[in-house]
């Protein structure tokens, strides 16, 4: 007894059927022929011809009173053309975005360092305002890496591939830059204690002023 196949395989049938027949049919000679390609009732023919137009995987034009169905080859191969390009728009958007970012960090750690008059309170606050960021990028790259996952799955090919694997890099980057900075605001913590002569009721009130919502009991939140 041949093995039972899923609703994909019979959908695979089905189109590898119509692009092998190189021609048009209507939904009447479908009815008839589909049933024994794909191993289906022929009340079934409906719901699977639909499935197929709904993925794009056929096409559908009504020519006279009627509905004709085919799927050929080239239609397919301009299919995925079309999608590798989208998705490859949409890699570069998303390197041009990174790239903004690291000028951006770049501009700002230059401008601290230049800076020498700044208090030790302005440098906290200044260094809280670029871990939300770099927190914040961080978040948006996640999403961003995990949507050209899905369009990668969909495509299978090895650029997609490259260019998630270049994000990936990119967002290690972003966190171990969160991790130096959160480091600096350490060494600022020691400083304010030394300066309030230990006094936990001063350095609690200065660091819940600076570090604002990502402060907690005792210091700055830890990173997730």
């Amino acid at each position: 007894m041949p093995p039972k196949l899923s609703k994909d395989e019979k959908l695979a049938l089905i189109v590898t059927h119509l692009q092998t027949r190189g021609t048009c049919y209507t939904f009447k000679e479908l009815e008839k022929s589909l049933p024994g390609v794909a191993s289906i009732n022929s009340i079934q023919v409906k719901e699977y011809i639909q499935a197929l137009t709904d993925e794009n995987r056929i096409r559908v034009e009504k020519i006279g009173s009627g509905n004709w169905y085919w799927s050929f080859k080239s239609d397919e191969q301009v299919e995925r053309e079309r999608q590798l390009v989208r998705v490859q728009t949409e890699v570069e958007k998303a390197k041009k975005s990174c790239a903004e970012w690291e000028a951006a960090l770049a501009a700002e750690t230059k401008r601290r360092q230049d800076d020498s008059e700044e208090s030790e309170s302005e440098n906290a606050n200044g260094g809280i305002n670029m871990r939300q960021k770099l927190l914040a990028t961080k978040a948006e790259l996640t999403t961003e890496v995990h949507r050209l996952r899905v369009a990668e799955s969909g495509l299978g090919d090895s650029l997609c591939r490259k260019a998630v694997s270049t994000l990936k890099k990119e967002l290690a980057g972003f966190r171990q830059q969160t991790f130096q900075w959160t480091d600096n605001l350490y060494v600022l913590e020691q400083h304010l204690r030394e300066l309030a002569g230990g006094d936990r009721e001063i350095v609690a009130a200065v660091l819940h002023e600076c570090y604002g919502d990502e402060y907690v009991d005792g210091g700055l939140r830890e990173l997730e």
